[in-house]
């Protein structure tokens, strides 16, 4: 008789010397001896092996491997038990879909989550009513998990679905929702319809992104939306007018002109003709123009800048002197895009706005400082670039930008040397990109627009919603980019008011973050990283605009997703300190004397103390995201200051008497980090 642990031995030979593909390929009689191998190593002892032999046996279709994988579902926890999840799935056998159930109850998340992927995987109708159930989950990514699946199951999850629709928890409705809205199929579109007008708040978001997401050019469906237009909740007509927008239905332009005079949904009416582009929306958008309201004003602005009619040219010349500063931008805009020698003058002669300058993501001003062979020469004096460092502090700007375009910093390393350091942001780091789909303004001025804002449900493709739930703390990341009760559209709009009132843009405030991080690439390109200790140790501080910058920066084992679907993923930590004058304290003493020992203490640390990672720059500059109440939060007032693009005595006019309370309304404290 052979011993178990040397067929758990057998199995692993097997596998290395076949492989998981290879195994896969022989035919049944070959493999019956390996799969009985991998079979008796389920009952190794090492786990390892276990979970080996449970992934190997998920490329074999056979009643013992079948067999098998079951009872390592039923009987095992953790890895195994996710493997040979894993596994079940992969074969897609129905037999599999009770144990698979089973692990969807009380098993580890992790296991939960592989399980419902399974499910998805194995194309039978039983699978369904328990991923139904998991949308209930108390974990997001199981929750996730189980949606995808059942979007993976297509028609035959639809009624079943639905039925989740009115279950109790806003978050089980929200994510039937969110998989109807991913489900073409007969009788979606009117259980959406029906959701989005009962309005329940995520239900009804989510319910209008799956709309637009599945009926483009639908003119059955212009018509339901046209009816929710005089749906007695304000939120409803407002999105159904976003969706009517986006049909690009010829069947749109008629309601949404009528809903021009609602005090409520107006805005939204006037920014749909806008995407819609219909041309017999010009004149009725012109007499919103003249609106009380500043917001109807503005959308119907955005609105005439896309369609830039000649007939608009006299209503656009008045909006030149409205009091709101975005409907100037945009007026000025539409007479400019005219294209009109009368309505280029008008253009030509507005008085400037906040908009009106180029975001320079990848292009900063240049000075006249050169440099050669290695060597930077600014004002006669010049220096060797780094790696050599210098004894002495070298006396140039820092940053400075030379005249090829190379951006440059002054560091100092853990020996009290100077290197002055190229830092360049980089295209192909996509340092220099922006969301230019859904934020048009900010990816070219670097400021949002009011507008945009106000009408964003997506971004990156994704609902405004499901990045929320992916950003909820605990779920891609254990401190979370924004806590609960926080939506990401109102982050963006607040921290896009303290970027402009601070007279910066949100590239401004994400070029010193990527300093930093290019700073790190260049020492881990130079094997100046301690890997060991997963430390950056060499530099500890970097000059900016006459302050200093102390650093203390590591990676951690693991790797940090994004909660928007760009690709981009952050494996280290940084802790951005920059400390207070004896001037600077009292100055807050002075302004701010009404604050107790421990609130003082709070705001000084606000203003004083960052943590980043390689996410948080990409998120400002491509989508003036600084995140919300989180210790990761990239403050731009924090930042401005920090890195001495503003002093004190600039943030405190800024903000007269209420620097506490703006710093405080996101604060949740920082300290040393092992990544998000």
């Amino acid at each position: 008789m052979i011993l178990r642990s040397t067929i758990a031995g057998i199995a692993v030979v097997l596998v290395a010397a076949w492989g998981i593909t290879g195994l896969a390929r022989q035919g049944a009689s070959q493999t019956e001896p390996k799969v009985a191998a991998l079979v008796a190593a389920l009952s190794s002892p090492d786990e390892s092996i276990r979970e080996q032999a449970a992934t190997a046996l998920g490329s074999v279709k056979s009643d013992q491997s079948v067999a098998a994988l079951i009872g390592a579902v039923t009987r095992e926890t953790g890895r195994v038990q996710r493997a040979a999840a894993a596994s079940l799935g992969a074969i897609g056998d129905p037999r599999a879909i009770e144990p698979l159930a089973g692990a969807l109850k009380g098993s580890p998340w992790y296991v939960r989550e592989e399980a419902a992927r399974a499910l998805g995987r194995i194309r039978s109708n039983a699978a369904i009513k328990p991923l139904v159930a998991a949308l209930g989950d108390g974990n997001g990514q199981v929750r996730q998990s189980a949606g995808a699946a059942l979007v993976a199951h297509g028609e035959a999850a639809v009624q079943a679905v639905a039925v989740a629709l009115d279950a109790p928890g806003d978050v089980v409705r929200w994510q039937a929702a969110w998989v109807l809205g991913h489900v073409e199929a007969p009788g979606v579109v009117e259980l959406l319809l029906g959701a989005l007008e009962r309005g329940d708040p995520m239900v009804r978001l989510e319910s209008a992104v799956g709309l637009a997401r599945i009926g483009t050019g639908s003119d059955a469906l212009a018509g339901g939306l046209a009816r929710l237009l005089t749906n007695r909740d304000p939120a409803v007509r407002e999105d159904a007018a976003w969706v009517l927008g986006k049909l690009g239905s010829p069947r749109a332009a008629a309601p949404l002109v009528a809903t021009l005079s609602d005090p409520e949904a107006g805005w939204m009416a006037a920014t749909a003709l806008g995407v819609l582009g219909a041309p017999s929306a010009a004149t009725p958008l012109a007499g919103a123009l003249e609106s009380t309201s500043a917001r109807t004003r503005r959308a119907a602005a955005w609105a005439m800048n896309r369609l830039r009619a000649t007939g608009s040219i006299p209503v656009l010349r008045r909006a030149l002197d409205d009091a709101d500063p975005e409907v100037r931008y945009w007026a000025a805009e539409a007479l400019r895009g005219i294209g009109t020698a009368e309505a280029a003058r008008a253009g030509a002669a507005a008085r400037p706005t906040r908009w009106d300058r180029e975001a320079r993501r990848c292009a900063p001003p240049r000075s006249s400082a050169v440099i050669k062979s290695g060597t930077v020469t600014d004002g006669g004096r010049s220096y060797r670039l780094y790696p050599e460092t210098l004894d002495a502090r070298p006396d140039i700007p820092s940053p400075l930008t030379a005249a090829d375009g190379t951006e440059l910093v002054v560091a100092i390393t853990w020996n009290n040397k100077y290197g002055i350091v190229p830092v360049t942001l980089e295209a192909k780091s996509r340092q220099c990109d922006a969301d230019g789909d859904d934020f048009p303004t900010l990816a070219r001025t670097g400021l949002h627009s009011e507008v945009e804002l106000d009408r964003t449900r997506t971004i990156m493709g994704r609902s405004v919603g499901e990045i929320a739930d992916l950003g909820r703390p605990g779920r891609l990341s254990d401190d979370g980019f924004l806590s609960v009760g926080e939506d990401i559209v109102s982050i963006l709009q607040a921290d896009n008011r303290i970027v402009t009132a601070l007279g910066l843009t949100h590239p401004d405030l994400a070029r010193p973050l990527f300093h930093i991080i290019n700073m790190m690439q260049t020492d881990i390109d130079l094997g100046r990283w301690n890997m060991a200790e997963h430390r950056w140790r060499n530099i500890t501080a970097v000059l900016s605009h006459g302050r200093t910058v102390k650093l203390v920066a590591g990676d951690s084992k693991g790797g940090q997703l994004s909660i928007f679907a760009d690709g981009i993923e952050g494996s280290s930590w940084v802790e951005i300190t920059g400390d207070l004058t004896a001037q600077e304290r009292a100055f807050l003493k002075k302004r701010y004397g009404r604050l107790d020992a421990d609130a003082m203490d709070a705001l000084v640390r606000s203003l004083t103390r960052i943590r980043t990672g390689e996410i948080q720059p990409h998120y400002v500059t491509w989508y003036g995201f600084h995140e919300g109440k989180t210790p990761w939060r990239t403050a731009p007032i924090t930042i401005a200051f920090v890195f001495g693009l503003r002093t004190l005595e600039q943030i405190e006019a800024a903000f007269p008497g209420r620097l506490y309370e703006v710093m405080m309304a996101r604060f949740a404290g920082a300290g040393p980090g092992a990544g998000q």
